[in-house]
Parts: structure tokens; sequence; C-alpha cells
């Protein structure tokens, strides 16, 4: 293995040399006086080399790498030897360079993985940026590329009164990812980025992610791209919930008649292993309503309202230039591993009780006649309209309203590309395929109109991080929206269709304009029949 040292006012560090590449892996940004406590910035790393080769511990977590590749993405590109698992040196990232010298400081781009704040890692090799960094180089368009790692699950996302009294706020998967931030602003210069043309991009939860990072106050980033994911999908959890997980979780750790400094003991002092194994799948371990890293819910309604108030409740809408905004046209798919699967009997009926008992009969009427849903359609029918409601209230409209609603300038896009492997998913646009295809680790699985598809894509995001523009302009009125594939109709197009975008449905945008349907009681609907409440 060859190796590279590079030596930084605040350490040296040796990295791998790739296929034109330089990857520093595992580098702490952040450590953690308990798997609980807020993270802080590590700011100097002594006068040792830091052997930078190899990944750092990930973050206590099932470990759903192949789960994604072979079920999800339905391909699989192996995995590396997985990392150990510490619920206190698991906050670390890996940078990757060019291995050329341009002379001046490179655009970065910072990569938050999804996976739902319950599974994920910067080791995932469907996820390693080596090839978007090398086609930078290619293109005379240099960007450097860094994955974060950040708590997930209970360590993440747990949160009670009693706890945030005894000093611990929550929100720390949030929390981390700031501090990574924060780190990367401070540090990356070491490394030949330019602190001040930082893009944040996140896939799903990372999306939400990076929609919830513009609460700060503090500059963070000056793009973002968001790739199927917003904040009006994956809510935060109001304070109640929050209560009746973490009494769930107390129990599921035989902590239920424990004292608040025995659960905290407990929690600060379990072993990553057994912390995964006794955690419920089914438990609501996300980001919570705190009223400091997450003030206020972000809803349809509201990014309607006039264009200063927005900017007063979320400062990055002023700090956070300009957005790529995205979404896949069968978004909606993931779902069925949400639990909608196992209630395919009778499911039309169900939504129509559901829908009807929240919305009242004449609401819940006009939105399934609509997907052509009556109580009686048949399973396979039903639950194909249903999906294209959940893509279109879940990820179409909310990427759509954010488009319409960004301050400055926004390119949106839409990726129609099918799935070209054998699965359930073969034909169609699913979840996290834009990912899949962007970072072009599966190039070798495809075909060559396929990796075009990719290529393009991988090609307008490090246009849009070398403010260069990728595309014209979102324009509500023209549309301006890029599409990718069909690969076998087109790479990629900018259509011009009145702001909807190509292979897309209105039915929810008329219904609205009808004054039919309300977007943020349809979204709380739908949220509640996912949850089967």
């Amino acid at each position: 293995m060859m190796t590279t040292i590079i030596k930084t006012p605040f350490g040296e560090f040796k990295g791998k040399n790739g296929d034109g590449v330089v990857q520093y892996l595992g580098v702490r940004y952040a450590s953690l006086k308990d798997q609980l406590s807020v993270p802080e910035m590590v700011e100097d790393y002594g006068v040792d080399a830091i052997d930078a080769t190899g990944y750092g511990p990930r973050a206590p977590s099932m470990d759903g790498c192949e789960f994604e590749q072979n079920i999800l993405i339905q391909q699989s590109i192996g995995a590396p030897a997985t990392p150990p698992m510490s619920g206190t040196k698991c906050l670390n990232l890996n940078i990757t360079v060019p291995d050329t010298k341009t002379g001046k400081p490179l655009p970065v781009l910072v990569f938050i993985h999804g996976g739902g704040f319950l599974m994920g890692g910067n080791h995932w090799p469907q996820y390693d940026p080596a090839r978007i960094v090398k086609l930078s180089a290619e293109l005379q368009m240099h960007v450097i590329a860094v994955n974060i790692n950040y708590r997930l699950g209970v360590l993440g996302n747990l949160t009670s009164e009693e706890l945030r009294e005894a000093g611990y706020p929550g929100n720390n998967s949030l929390r981390d990812q700031k501090c990574a931030l924060q780190w990367i602003s401070a540090h990356i210069g070491g490394f030949g980025g330019d602190s001040g043309n930082v893009t944040v991009f996140g896939e799903s939860a990372g999306a939400v992610a990076v929609f919830d990072q513009l609460y700060s106050q503090e500059p963070l980033f000056k793009r973002a791209i968001s790739m199927s994911g917003t904040p009006i999908i994956l809510k935060p959890l109001p304070k109640p919930v929050t209560e009746m997980a973490y009494g769930n979780i107390m129990k599921a750790l035989d902590l239920g008649g424990a004292s608040v400094e025995e659960r905290i003991e407990k929690l600060t002092k379990i072993s990553p292993e057994d912390l995964v194994v006794a955690t419920p799948m089914t438990e609501p371990l996300i980001p919570f309503l705190d009223g400091d890293i997450i003030p206020v819910r972000t809803s349809f309604k509201g990014l309607t309202r006039d264009a200063k108030e927005l900017e007063a409740e979320v400062p990055g809408r002023q700090w956070c230039k300009d957005l790529m905004i995205g979404d896949c046209q069968h978004d909606g798919n993931v779902l069925l591993f949400m639990g909608l699967a196992e209630r395919k009997p009778g499911i039309a009926s169900a939504l129509h009780a559901s829908f009807a008992k929240i919305l009242g009969a004449s609401l819940s009427e006009a939105v399934l006649q609509a997907y052509g849903i009556t109580s009686t359609t048949g399973d396979d029918a039903a639950m194909q309209s249903i999906i294209d409601l959940a893509t279109d209230i879940a990820y179409y409209a909310p990427a759509l309203s954010f488009a319409r609603s960004w301050p400055g300038k926004t390119y949106y896009y839409q990726f129609n590309e099918p799935n070209p492997w054998d699965g359930v998913f073969k034909g169609s646009s699913t979840h996290m395929l834009d990912a899949a295809f962007l970072f072009r680790n599966f190039e070798e699985k495809m075909g060559e109109r396929e990796r075009g598809v990719g290529l393009a894509l991988a090609k307008d995001f490090i246009k849009f991080a070398n403010e260069v523009k990728p595309w014209d302009e979102y324009d509500v009125a023209k549309g301006n929206v890029k599409v990718f594939g069909p690969s076998k109709e087109r790479t990629s197009d900018v259509v011009e269709d009145n702001g909807w975008g190509h292979g897309r449905r209105d039915a929810l945008f008329r219904l609205q304009e009808a004054g039919k349907v309300d977007l943020d009681a349809l979204s709380g609907a739908w949220d509640s029949f996912v949850a089967n409440m």
C-alpha cells in the first residue's frame, strides 16, 4: 500500500493512495466524555503522525451495509471488513483529496449518510467518493470530499426530561454533524480545502439532516444538496413521544424500575454489542423538537410564508446561498420496508378507514379518488397506488415546495432512471438509486447508457460545488427541471413543463389549488397510517 504523509498546523496524517486520490481515513473530529455526552471538537493531534490509512470505529448500530446493497439497491459490490463499534470513538471522518497539486484551496463536498438515523457509516463502499474526486480532477474542477460518522439509534437520539435535567440535552446525531462541519471549517484547509466553499449533501435521512442544520445561527456551509429527504417526511418528534420511546427502551434494557442514576450508568457504560441487540427496531429514535437544535417543525404552509419571516426562523436560508434538491420517481417503494408490505391484505380498506377518521370523509374521498383507490380495490393494485401517493406526499411534494420557496439560486432535479438489477424493484427509480449512480461505485455492474446517467449526475454535482451553474435555475412558471434518465430515452435533459417535472403526477397540487386538500393535514394523516396508529 502506497501512503502519503501530510503536515498540517494541527498534526501529521498518513493517508492511503488510491486511483488518482489520497484518502485520510478515520480522522477523529470530536471526543466524548461518555456515550451520551455532547461532542467536543478535536483541536490538536499531538506530535506523532496519525495513521489515517484505515477506517475508524463505527457508531453502534445494526450493520446494514449489505442489506442496503442486496435488498434496497439490489446489487452487491461487497463490503470491507466491518470496523469495530465504539460509543465514544466513533466520531471520525474520511477525507478524499485529488492526488494532484492545484496551488489553490479546493471546494469541499461533505456527505451525510442516510439510514433513518438508525444505520449507516462512512466506511460503506457504495458511498466512497473516490471516483467523484478523481472525476473532478479530470474535469479540472477539483473538489475534496468528506464522509462523516455520527451517532445513531439510542446514543444518537434517545432523550427524556430526566436525561436533559441530568445534563444530556439529546439530538446527538445533529450535534455530531454540526461539530463535524465546524471541524471542517476549522481544519480542512490543512488538507487543501477551502473552508469558505463547502457544499453539504445528504441522502434520505442525511438530506433531512442537511435541512435541520440550517437552524444554526452560525454559518456551516455555503451550498446544500438534498437527495430524497426533507423535514416534512421525517418530522422531529414531540417531547411526549420521546418520553414513550424512552420508557420502552428502559424496559428493553431491564431498567424500568431503576433510578435515574442507574439508568445513566447503564446507558453510558453498556457495550455497543449489547446495546444494539437490546434496542427494539420499532422505537422512534430520530431527532426531536427541542427548541434549540430544532426550534420549529417545517410544514408545507410554513414554506409559503413571507421570506423575511422564514429567514428569521431558519437562519441558514440567509447564510446558505444555493440549493440543489431532487427526488426519485419511485421513492415511496422504500416504505415497503417500514411495515407497509406486511399490511398488504386489505390495505385499501384500511387506508380508507384511517384517512376518513383523521381527515374526514370528504377530504379523504377526494384524495383517494385522485389515486384510484376505493375501499374494494384489490391488494396489488391498491398497494401500487398507495406507493404512488406515498411518493408524492412524502418526497415529490416536499421537494417541489422547497424548490419553490428557496430564496437563493435553486436547482431541482428528478431521477427517473430505472433500477437495472434483478429484484422486486427492477424497472423502478427507487429510493437512494440516485446516490448509487452518483458515486459511480456500481459502474462495473451497469451498461454503457446507465453509466452515462451516473456520469451526468456526478458532473453536475461537481459543477455545483465549484459554483458553476449545472443547469438553468428552477422557475415556477417554466420548470427548468433537470431529468436524469431513463437512459433508453436520454441521459439527462432540462425540461420546461410548467414546474411539475417529467414523469411526475400533479394530482396533489391540483387538489390543493382547488381547495380540496391541505397538504399538511394529508402529510400528518399519512404519517399516522404508516405508524399504524
